[in-house]
């Protein structure tokens, strides 16, 4: 009989979990925790920064993005299944906010939270909840038990997936939430793996014990919402009182001065956002430009012009009446024509003809009918389908600047410095590389906010700042510019314009 010795696993395996711990690792506590730790994922150990100080959040409202049971109102099976769309506009996660009139959401009664969380894994995205007012329990709570059950309702979310929380105007201005609840908050969220978050909205006047709380305990802090001036010298200072990394946001129909219509402004806000180095919440709907609805209410996601599933066509049925004639009249055969010297090429088959798509046959919001309340009332342009097709849309400017706000060096982690450019009414500034930088240059970001074309030369101020420049390359514009360099730049009325300086 033979002997075997000890193993030593034990031993081995108590060594790796020392390594790990030295390399800043934690092991996953929930299968459905890992999904926010891929290979590769900013915050999964492989990079350096994490996932959220520059990521770009989307925020949409459940009932009004998309139905998937044709009962009219959307859901968050309707989510899960425009996943597609979220990963080609490139945003790195997806905040869900119900609507002031919608029931909050809830991890114990709506099954689909699972399916929409599975179906963000397979495509890089993150799922976060918005905390509702409604998760503090009866306002007759009061006591060390006035948060038990908000912080019940946020430990569900977090084991069902959630990637961190957003708390919204209503949640802070409830008087139940203290700063104390606030850090038992931040230490739950912060005691689940994958680098989870805590966003909220910008701090309620008049209650600064709160105000001081959101400062130590959440990562990110909305700013007040951009584009409710066309002033440079405003939006400028909007931009510079935010100071750090704040999560930056912008209204999704810009106030119009009197002498630009609503629409002008909408590629400067994009680029004003995305052209900086924080984090940017969009909301549904911002990257088309969708108006609000009458009431201000809520507008419902545009994907088509008419924006409802048809269904399909009924097969043909056979024929019931068999007295009429089964036969056709017999037609003779006509022999060929002779061939001409340039003979017109045979019509390809139907198969063969490339067609685009009726955009009347394309998936919309619901095959129910639709509420005309939730309707925008541009949705006929505005919509996913009309924009994808054009390339100057607001949608493609969108996509193209979420990507150079992840790709480009300059973007990403450059000094930021504005020109002061406001008797021309334009806001100018410049992205320059960090230091030591070898593979980046300076990116220029111009925004004409006037209501006539804008003439700039930048020569002087660039040399007067030392920064090298020679042909000015175009990264991404709102409208097509006519110029080739920074001597004499024009840019239409509400245009804007984000270019490299090659070396």
């Amino acid at each position: 009989m033979r002997t075997f010795s000890r193993c030593r696993t034990p031993s081995v395996f108590r060594l790796s979990c020392v390594l790990l711990l030295c390399l800043g690792l934690r092991l996953p506590a929930t299968t459905g925790a890992q999904v926010l730790a891929r290979p590769g994922w900013a915050g999964s150990g492989v990079t350096v920064e994490t996932w959220w100080r520059r990521a770009v959040f989307y925020r949409l409202e459940p009932a009004t993005f998309q139905d998937s049971d044709g009962d009219g109102r959307g859901d968050l099976g309707g989510v899960a299944q425009r996943v597609d769309y979220l990963q080609s506009l490139g945003v790195d996660a997806i905040i869900l906010a119900p609507a002031a009139a919608s029931p909050p959401l809830s991890p114990n009664d709506d099954a689909g939270f699972d399916d929409l969380a599975r179906a963000a894994s397979t495509h890089h995205l993150r799922v976060l909840v918005t905390l509702s007012p409604a998760a503090l329990g009866p306002a007759t709570n009061s006591g060390p038990d006035a948060g038990a059950s908000l912080l019940s309702a946020a430990r569900s979310w977090l084991t069902q997936g959630a990637a961190g929380f957003f708390l919204d105007e209503r949640l802070l201005a409830a008087p139940r939430l203290t700063p104390e609840l606030l850090h038992q908050l931040r230490a739950l969220v912060a005691g689940f793996p994958g680098d989870r978050v805590l966003l909220s909205a910008a701090a309620p006047s008049g209650n600064p014990a709160l105000a001081a709380a959101l400062r130590r305990e959440v990562q990110l802090t909305a700013s007040p919402p951009l584009g409710t001036s066309t002033d440079p010298a405003t939006l400028r200072g909007q931009v510079s009182s935010a100071g750090g990394l704040p999560l930056l946001a912008a209204v999704r129909s810009p106030v119009p001065d009197p002498a630009h219509d609503s629409t002008s402004l909408r590629g400067v806000l994009a680029v004003l956002l995305l052209a900086s180095r924080s984090a940017v919440l969009l909301d549904y709907g911002q990257e088309l430009g969708l108006d609000l609805a009458a009431g201000d209410a809520a507008p419902r996601m545009q994907w088509t012009p008419g924006n409802r599933t048809l269904p399909p066509p009924a097969p043909p049925q056979m024929p019931t009446d068999f007295s009429a004639p089964v036969y056709k009249p017999y037609v003779p055969y006509v022999p060929m024509l002779p061939r001409s010297e340039n003979p017109a090429p045979p019509p390809l088959p139907a198969a063969f003809v490339s067609e685009k798509p009726d955009p009347r046959t394309l998936p919309g919001f619901t095959t129910a009918t639709l509420d005309p309340a939730l309707t925008a009332p541009n949705g006929a342009t505005a919509n996913v389908v009309t924009e994808d097709a054009q390339p100057y849309s607001l949608l493609n400017l969108y996509r193209h600047l979420i990507q150079l706000h992840h790709q480009n060096a300059s973007l990403h982690d450059g000094a930021q410095l504005f020109l002061d450019h406001d008797t021309d009414g334009a806001l100018v500034w410049l992205r320059r590389p960090a230091p030591g930088a070898r593979t980046s240059t300076t990116v220029l970001a111009v925004c004409n906010l006037s209501s006539h074309n804008l003439h700039l030369g930048l020569d002087r101020e660039l040399e007067r700042l030392h920064v090298p420049y020679g042909g000015l390359r175009t990264l991404a514009t709102s409208k097509p510019v006519p110029f080739e360099d920074s001597q004499d730049m024009v840019l239409p009325p509400g245009g804007a314009f984000l270019g490299e300086f090659s070396r």
